[in-house]
């Protein structure tokens, strides 16, 4: 099933919902060790980056269940898991054609086949 849907979606994504399609890159520090008082951080122990692409930039003004920590200015992300190269976490932050947007909630349908994004805009 799952395999399918991913199949039928990517596909689509390709052809029919083309236009509505973004890419996401993500960059991160893995920070571990010893915390460094003088600058207040830990030190950077490697940058893990992803890729990823789905249908960005949908809203949730339609929807009757929002997320609690909704604003009026965040969007909606549907994201095929097998086409992220790595497992988004809450926090991360994806550069896009519109911007960067900071992962605030994600979930995943009941076939593992997508995730559901709750992004944010980050300033510059």
């Amino acid at each position: 099933m799952k395999n399918k849907i991913q199949s039928k979606v990517g596909k689509a994504f390709d052809k029919k919902l083309g236009d509505a399609v973004d890419t996401f890159t993500c960059s991160k520090e893995i920070q571990s060790g010893n915390f460094d008082f003088a600058t207040q951080t830990y030190p950077v122990i490697t940058v893990e980056a992803y890729t990823g692409r789905g249908v960005l930039f949908g809203s949730y003004l339609k929807d009757m269940v929002k997320p609690t920590d909704y604003q009026v200015t965040d969007c909606k992300a549907i994201v095929l898991q097998n086409e992220v190269t790595q497992v988004p976490q809450i926090g991360d932050v994806w550069t896009t054609s519109k911007g960067r947007f900071k992962l605030v909630n994600i979930g995943v349908d009941s076939v593992s086949a997508t995730y559901t994004a709750q992004l944010r805009k980050v300033s510059a």
